[in-house]
């Protein structure tokens, strides 16, 4: 059963957070860039961190819930709603207002984006951003019209430097534009739908 929850300000007070993004091209080199600070692993990016501290996957209906039982992993869970079903901490969904232009803003809901959030009012001073790859996520899921977040990550990083966090990118080396996407699971899609703007 979930359990409703606030973040401590506090929580993480003048620590450095590396979030794990679910970009295309994570690898667990790149994870490994986290170790030794306090990590957010998001949606798929679990498999390559079991270690992490935390496990942001708002959407319940992910096969990454059953990925993250399976690797033993023992930290905190936030999920976006309620559900009786999964022993985590629910936030709600987390919706981010995105400016694409002067004339269109819109919110979108994304796991890597409300990391970021939480980390922020965990009370990180420095943040790292490992495996995003922002622009190839929006290639891969341009189909979908899952759109923004490019512009997103641009605007809560501004936010974020200008209320004193330090905010560091880091993608992989090995970027492979114009490949598949990963497969997210081996597990029954009829089981677990896809929703790909939850990434």
């Amino acid at each position: 059963m979930t359990t409703k929850w606030t973040i401590p300000s506090d929580l993480w007070f003048g620590e450095t957070v590396a979030i794990l993004g679910a970009g295309p091209d994570m690898t667990e080199e790149l994870a490994a860039k986290a170790k030794g600070f306090k990590t957010i692993a998001c949606n798929r990016a679990i498999k390559f961190a079991p270690w992490a501290d935390m496990f942001v996957a708002l959407d319940p209906h992910h096969p990454f819930w059953e990925e993250a039982d399976k690797l033993g992993f023992k930290g905190m869970r936030i999920i976006g709603v309620e559900h009786d079903d999964f022993d985590a901490l629910y936030l709600g969904m987390m919706y981010e207002r995105v400016q694409i232009s002067p004339l269109e803003t819109i919110e979108i809901r994304n796991n890597a984006m409300a990391a970021i959030r939480i980390a922020y009012l965990a009370g990180a001073n420095k943040i790292m951003l490992i495996g995003f790859d922002p622009e190839r996520y929006e290639e891969i899921h341009a189909h979908t019209g899952f759109r923004g977040l490019k512009q997103g990550l641009e605007q809560i990083i501004a936010e974020l430097t200008a209320n004193g966090v330090t905010v560091e990118r880091i993608d992989s080396n090995e970027q492979k534009p114009g490949t598949k996407p990963p497969r997210r699971s081996e597990i029954d899609p009829k089981k677990f739908p896809q929703t790909e703007a939850a990434e």
